[in-house]
């Protein structure tokens, strides 16, 4: 459900490659690809724009916790 890269080995296009390899088993299947990306993941947005995706809209998140 995510793809996370360790801080060591960013910005080889290990995310990228797999993301892409990901979205061509989807396709190959005639699957719909949807992502979510914090707004403030500016490394992400741009792979997932270089990939082809677009930004539909942006949605705000409230994390709510329990008393303590």
């Amino acid at each position: 459900s995510g793809v996370c890269t360790h801080p060591n080995h960013r910005g080889q296009g290990l995310a990228a490659a797999l993301t892409a390899h990901v979205l061509h088993h989807q396709r190959s299947l005639q699957a719909r690809s949807v992502l979510h990306v914090l707004a403030t993941n500016h490394a992400a947005i741009r792979i997932y724009h270089r990939l082809g995706f677009q930004t539909l809209r942006e949605v705000h998140l409230h994390r709510l916790k329990r008393p303590a």
